[in-house]
């Protein structure tokens, strides 16, 4: 008799074992009440959660660290997993009737159950860096000089900041590339007082533009007793671009601002639609 399909459901989602975290990083999002820490599913909701944020803001979320850690981690092991089922390596499912051919069933369905879960890993994975490096790309000016703050400040935790270390060798690289294009095009033509690209100059700001804060986005509230930006509306109205008070209960959806729930969203008390 073959197993049944909830048997096979049940082994392929149980939770991969995965280093215990000693603290929650703020850039992963709130911790989830109904579910146990730093499991699959939470993981995989949280996964979710930064690359819908990534997608609709127009700046650098801080990068997740630790949950690209544990994703990874459970990615390198699900191939692990499938290779040794495509292999033969493993009698857990060969359990089926008439001469093993449920047997062979069996393992067919699990390997094709497995392959679209790490499709689905690895789509959201992809997605989420190409969003990144593309927004890195476009402001590399602005975050070669956050990049700059980030280096001077010694005591900063690595989990909260803004560009990883992959994505900081890649904008220094890209920097680099471009500096050599300018100055081959036509900067060696200008004096060598003006061939600086993050020069503040004398007018209005500086030639470093960022992206903007003036985007609507679409949040919900997850935070148990609500969130509201009162607190920072006075405080940092020009380090946070602030401009309206808002306040949201627990499961509210609203059209804001992004600048007036920016820090929400990186403290984990909003998701992003």
């Amino acid at each position: 008799m073959d197993i049944d399909i909830s048997d096979i459901l049940a082994d392929v989602s149980r939770p991969a074992p995965s280093r215990p975290s000693t603290h929650h990083s703020r850039s992963e999002g709130p911790p989830t009440p109904y579910l146990p820490d730093n499991s699959t599913y939470t993981d995989h909701q949280l996964l979710t959660r930064a690359w819908t944020a990534e997608r609709c803001t127009t700046e650098l979320l801080p990068y997740p660290t630790q949950l690209m850690e544990r994703v990874m981690e459970r990615v390198a092991g699900q191939i692990a997993r499938i290779e040794e089922l495509a292999a033969g390596g493993s009698s857990d499912y060969a359990t089926g009737g008439a001469g093993g051919a449920g047997g062979g069933a069996n393992i067919n369905l699990v390997l094709s159950i497995l392959q679209t879960d790490l499709s689905r890993t690895q789509f959201l994975v992809r997605s989420l860096l190409r969003a990144r490096l593309a927004k890195v790309g476009k402001w590399a000016g602005y975050y070669g000089h956050v990049l700059e703050q980030q280096q001077q400040s010694s005591g900063r935790d690595e989990d909260e900041s803004v560009l990883s270390g992959a994505e900081a060798q890649f904008l220094s690289r890209h920097q680099a590339l471009l500096m050599n294009f300018y100055e081959g095009s036509f900067l060696a033509g200008f004096p060598p007082k003006m061939r600086r690209l993050d020069d503040g100059g004398t007018g209005e700001g500086g030639m470093l533009e960022g992206p903007g804060r003036e985007g609507v986005v679409v949040v919900r509230c997850l935070a148990e007793g609500g969130w509201g930006n009162e607190d920072s509306l006075g405080r940092r109205r020009d380090d946070e671009g602030i401009v309206n008070e808002v306040r949201l209960r627990r499961g509210d959806v609203q059209v804001v601002r992004w600048g007036d729930v920016r820090g929400g969203v990186v403290d984990g008390a909003l998701e992003v639609l």
